[in-house]
């Protein structure tokens, strides 16, 4: 017999009951497992305990020379004889039929808790292999949806100072969810409530919820799981996974959801790095708009967008009229407040969803989407009128700001970047030659129009 310390465990049926056994027991201080007999069991099994230094009987007229055991566990046949002279192991007790199938049913549980640790453990793994922030994004929602087995899922980043919610990236939605790009929090809303909370939260029925205010999540989601992601005691982010039916999650899956933000709250905190290192890539430093190699990119994904359903936008390309004649009268730092002017201009009239560049010393471009070359037309003259009202004074000079537009529509005037801007280009080039301080909007004939 052994101590009173620790129990002697044998156990018998070497398939996956009786592994799964195994390593629930070699966890548990009390358990020694001494003994795994398998009954031409699967190989795979009877090698991963060996591992363990566990000793492995084929046979279990073999079981008595193991020497001192309190309990023998047939996790196996139950309806297979056992041998004759397992007395030689002493004072043993035989657990079979339902006392055995408890411990499976147990140790099976067990052993699914282990595998989502496992899975949260390759998560962890993929998410650190990753080297930049969409990557990150997708890969946090979808890590979160395969863990929980949920049908949608949603990342957020939230912005403590301006308590304004951006969605990084979500699955399983069938609408466009480009209009959710960003938004403020409901005061006393779900979202509130979980800026505050230490633990995931779990709603039945989010459509019978009146405080759920995750716009993402209309698209008839019922049952939701949703927690924090905190960095020391900021929180910056919100991850949401949820179902069409109404499910119920064990206490279990909330701690393995909340075990897996924690890995999530770190990759996001990677992936919000690089994405201000990518920024930088992209941002013009002057004007904080986009720069010229983004602009393409930008142009590039808005008429694969247009093409894929059916949509139109416009293109502007704005020249500042007077700029090389500020930089020599009153020198570059002038000329750079007058960029800076410009861009704030051009910022305060455009939407969020427009596309902004300083495309080059002197250039500034846009993209309008689903905007007609008139309706872009309107947008410009606003901005080439705001232009107009600023001065720039230094040495005694001064100087009013102007800038020439030129415009042209996707797709009447191309199916590429190239052509587009070939075209806008052209338009722009007409405002030159009558005279500046104008607006050009390249027509369907060929011919630049300028609009009043």
């Amino acid at each position: 017999m052994s101590n009173n310390d620790t129990i002697n465990i044998a156990i018998i049926g070497a398939g996956n009951e009786g592994f799964y056994l195994v390593s629930a027991l070699s966890e548990c201080q009390t358990a020694n497992v001494v003994a795994f007999c398998g009954r031409g069991g699967d190989p795979l099994n009877t090698a991963l305990v060996s591992e363990l230094n566990i000793p492995v009987f084929e046979k279990l007229e073999e079981l008595p020379s193991i020497g001192d055991v309190d309990i023998i566990i047939d996790a196996g046949d139950n309806d297979a004889a056992l041998p004759d002279g397992l007395e030689a192991l002493g004072d043993v007790e035989l657990l079979r039929g339902r006392g055995a199938d408890i411990l499976r049913a147990l140790a099976k549980k067990s052993q699914g808790h282990h595998e989502s640790m496992g899975s949260i453990f390759a998560s962890a793994v993929e998410l650190a292999a990753k080297k930049e922030s969409k990557s990150i994004y997708r890969a946090i929602v979808e890590g979160a949806v395969e863990l929980t087995g949920c049908a949608t899922g949603s990342l957020l980043i939230f912005d403590e100072r301006s308590e304004v919610c951006r969605l990084a990236d979500a699955v399983g939605y069938a609408k466009d969810l480009e209009d959710y790009s960003s938004w403020e929090i409901e005061p006393g809303g779900i979202t509130e409530l979980l800026l505050d909370k230490d633990s995931p939260l779990y709603i039945a029925d989010a459509t019978q919820e009146p405080l759920f205010d995750n716009p993402v999540m209309n698209e008839g989601t019922m049952s939701v799981v949703a927690t924090a992601l905190r960095e020391g005691e900021t929180v910056i982010g919100l991850l949401f996974v949820g179902d069409f039916v109404n499910r119920a999650f064990s206490d279990s899956e909330l701690r393995v959801f909340y075990a897996y933000a924690a890995q999530a709250a770190m990759a996001l905190q990677k992936a919000l790095l690089l994405e201000k290192n990518e920024e930088l890539t992209t941002t013009d430093a002057l004007t904080g708009l986009n720069n010229s190699r983004h602009f393409f990119e930008l142009l590039d994904s808005e008429i694969r967008r247009a093409k894929r359903y059916g949509g139109y936008f416009s293109v502007l390309m704005m020249d500042m009229d007077n700029l090389a004649l500020i930089n020599d009268a009153m020198g570059h730092t002038k000329g750079d407040w007058a960029i800076q002017r410009v861009a704030e201009i051009i910022n305060s009239c455009s939407r969020l969803t427009d596309y902004k560049a300083r495309y080059g010393g002197d250039e500034f471009a846009l993209v309008l989407p689903s905007t007609s070359c008139r309706q872009a037309s309107v947008l410009a003259n606003r901005i080439r009128r705001q232009v107009n009202d600023v001065f720039v004074s230094g040495n005694q000079d001064e100087m009013r700001l102007s800038i020439s537009v030129g415009i042209a529509e996707f797709p009447c005037l191309g199916t590429d970047a190239d052509s587009l801007v070939a075209a806008v280009n052209t338009a722009l080039t007409v405002c030159k030659q009558r005279g500046r301080n104008l607006v050009c909007c390249y027509e369907d004939s060929g011919e630049p129009a300028s609009m009043p």
